[in-house]
């Protein structure tokens, strides 16, 4: 099974996680990680490279990030070529949202192609953004 590892600023991740257990049920490795403004930046560098070392079963990791350019992103990204040199699958998304990762989360059940996980994943995070007012306005007039 394809591992995946939430990394975010704060407790955002952790709250993720717990929304996704929550319209799902228990969820099998998937990890969460958050920076706060006390956190060690030598320790959440190594924390992140050994829970995608810890996750990777085999199948590959599929890593999500809240912001891109911001320094989770970054301390995932200072870790990349070190694992992908060590033969670790890996892909990253930043910008995560919870549509994505219900997303991940079934298809991963039945999927064991990482790019294809990833793709399905960001696919679904992009399109289930919407102003909710103009949607249901387009929908009505769909209706009709």
């Amino acid at each position: 099974m394809i591992g995946v590892l939430i990394v975010s600023h704060g407790r955002l991740a952790e709250g993720m996680k717990d929304s996704i257990q929550m319209i799902m049920g228990e969820v099998e490795q998937v990890s969460t990680i958050g920076l706060f403004t006390d956190t060690d930046l030598e320790q959440f560098k190594d924390e992140i490279k050994n829970e995608i070392l810890k996750l990777d079963t085999g199948d590959g990791v599929l890593v999500f990030v809240d912001l891109f350019g911001a320094s989770p992103a970054n301390f995932v990204a200072s870790n990349i070529q070190e694992l992908v040199g060590e033969g670790t699958n890996l892909r990253i998304i930043t910008g995560v949202n919870l549509g994505m990762l219900i997303e991940c989360m079934g298809t991963r059940t039945f999927e064991t192609d990482l790019d294809k996980i990833y793709l399905t994943s960001m696919n679904a995070g992009k399109d289930g953004i919407h102003e909710l007012i103009d949607f249901m306005s387009n929908s009505d007039e769909d209706d009709d």
